[in-house]
């Protein structure tokens, strides 16, 4: 009987974890609709003359160069100028991809968004993204991109082909 009651404690005792997959979804997309709100936001963001309003702990999640600008400044109301090269086309869908984890592109817009995503310092879009569309979309035509080696992954010649 004790070594039954010792167990029964014992997993009383124990720490046990759950971890919800919908739980982070869930988060941005409240985020995402107190953006849209302008609820809670904290950060304006400028580029080309427009602006967009934020929450600085969500760009600065994301980004290098939010991390840099919004780190030493007063809490409410700052006011950031993105430098000129950033354009609006190439910020809204990277703020949308911030809230979302989605980033829209097409063929024609998406080195505009790449160059605005390397100047921001948007993490993991260059090998998760960039790296593996641009050979695709552009590899017959005489666009240029500078293209990053993370590591070198050989394929059996029988399995080479285009992705479908």
């Amino acid at each position: 009987m004790s070594v039954a009651m010792s167990s029964l404690e014992s997993l009383r005792s124990s720490v046990f974890t759950f971890e919800s997959s919908v739980h982070s979804c869930h988060v941005l997309r409240c985020l995402d609709d107190q953006r849209r709100r302008d609820l809670l936001c904290d950060i304006t963001v400028l580029a080309e003359g427009r602006s967009f309003r934020a929450h600085r702990s969500v760009l600065a999640s994301c980004s290098d160069y939010f991390t840099h600008r919004v780190s030493s400044h007063a809490p409410q109301g700052l006011v950031v100028t993105l430098p000129q090269e950033v354009t609006v086309s190439g910020l809204e869908p990277l703020l949308q991809f911030a809230y979302t984890s989605k980033l829209l592109f097409s063929k024609d817009n998406v080195m505009e968004i790449r160059h605005c995503a390397s100047i921001l310092g948007f993490r993991d879009l260059d090998s998760a993204c960039f790296d593996f569309l641009l050979p695709k979309f552009f590899s017959s035509s005489s666009a240029t991109f500078q293209r990053k080696t993370c590591f070198l992954f050989l394929q059996p010649e029988s399995q080479r082909g285009e992705l479908n």
